[in-house]
């Protein structure tokens, strides 16, 4: 099939190739530089304010760290969704109450050990941010390999790049696959993303995230895993640009609800140099994720005031109710240890928040139960 001509605005060009030709694009950065249009940059300083007030609201919370934790996770199931993964925020939950101190377990369903990767390598990836190392493609290729730990598929290239063509399906019925380019061009294109990445991008942080993710998911160096890593490396770039004081906004869920969208959107990028269209999805999906994380926030604030005013006493009841939001997911054994109680007392408490409704079992059985607390779950998931 002979390659389809594309406009000069074009980031890039499609070679010939069997069956389909391959789409080569241009190294980072973006020749000619972008003119944004007035309404990207008026999206850039909204999604910018909404930030702001994530970053305020978080840190003056009691509950911050179960919040991170909790969030980090949400992001992590919703990434794995966008992939065809069949799991849920609980499911997550339900493992690391029976894992606390992140000892294996023999037999994990796929999906959910997907998610379980996602949350490992964010995790490692926002600590070595923290701790004052750069984003390089040794750490990519580091990531990676958490992410496809036991997930990986016959053939799968893990921790390097790919070393044979790759045919992305359209979303749109009709349309032909998207081909990335060939292994040979691998390097040097990934090499302009490190560079683009050490310098610290052209534009806004939020603006060269938007770059920097569509240009990692075009050149799509990886045989499998790169959506998530792409969707991670957002979240990686914006916390080592300072931008992200408390990671607390995540785009996943906004991806997930619009999916073709956002493969659409950056096919145009690619076929039309349509950079504002997709710069304005990608910027409204981290202003409405930074909208959402603020009204959450404030939500559990408000529910965590309504506990301490109902349960005020001394009893057990009432120091558990008012430590939900630490501990929204839980075992009556794990009561013992956070209350330094007996057995009989653990279920006591767990009759008493049962009966008022502040909790619920999940498992339905009658040995192993696991409970949640309703409305922090309502809320968060």
């Amino acid at each position: 099939m002979p390659p389809k001509e594309l406009p000069d605005s074009a980031p890039g060009k499609y070679v010939s190739y069997h069956p389909n030709p391959y789409y080569s694009p241009d190294p980072l950065p973006v020749e000619p530089k972008l003119e944004l249009s007035e309404q990207t940059n008026d999206l850039v300083a909204d999604a910018a304010y909404q930030i702001g007030r994530v970053d305020g609201i978080s840190s003056t919370v009691d509950f911050s760290a179960v919040l991170y934790t909790s969030l980090i996770r949400i992001e992590a199931v919703e990434s794995a969704r966008i992939e065809g993964a069949d799991v849920a925020y609980q499911d997550v939950e339900s493992y690391h109450t029976k894992h606390p101190e992140g000892g294996a377990s023999a037999t994990i369903e796929k999906d959910l050990k997907e998610a379980l990767n996602y949350e490992t390598a964010l995790t490692y990836g926002l600590d070595r941010i923290e701790s004052g190392a750069s984003i390089t493609l040794s750490l990519l290729n580091e990531l990676h390999s958490m992410l496809l730990e036991d997930v990986r598929n016959e053939g799968d290239v893990v921790g390097d790049f790919r070393d044979h063509m790759v045919h992305l399906t359209s979303p749109e019925s009709g349309q032909r696959p998207f081909v990335p380019p060939t292994p040979e061009g691998l390097t040097g294109l990934m090499a302009s993303l490190e560079s683009y990445i050490q310098m610290g991008g052209q534009y806004h942080p939020l603006v060269d995230a938007a770059i920097i993710h569509y240009f990692f998911e075009t050149v799509h160096p990886f045989s499998d895993g790169n959506g998530r890593l792409g969707r991670l490396l957002i979240i990686l770039y914006l916390a080592s640009e300072g931008y992200l004081e408390s990671p607390y906004i995540y785009p996943s869920a906004y991806f997930n609800r619009h999916k073709v969208e956002y493969v659409e959107r950056m096919r145009a990028v690619s076929e039309k140099g349509a950079w504002n269209e997709w710069l304005t999805f990608f910027l409204e999906g981290l202003r409405s994720q930074a909208e959402t994380s603020y009204d959450r926030t404030h939500r559990l604030r408000d529910l965590q005031e309504r506990y301490e005013k109902e349960y005020p006493g001394s009893t057990n009841t009432d120091t558990f109710a008012r430590q939900l939001l630490q501990y929204p997911y839980f075992t009556a054994l794990d009561l013992v240890e956070y209350l330094d109680v007996s057995r009989r007392t653990a279920y006591k408490v767990v009759d008493d928040l049962e009966s008022d409704g502040l909790i619920e079992e999940v498992t339905g059985k009658e040995r192993g139960k696991e409970y949640k607390a309703v409305e922090v779950f309502e809320i968060l998931e």
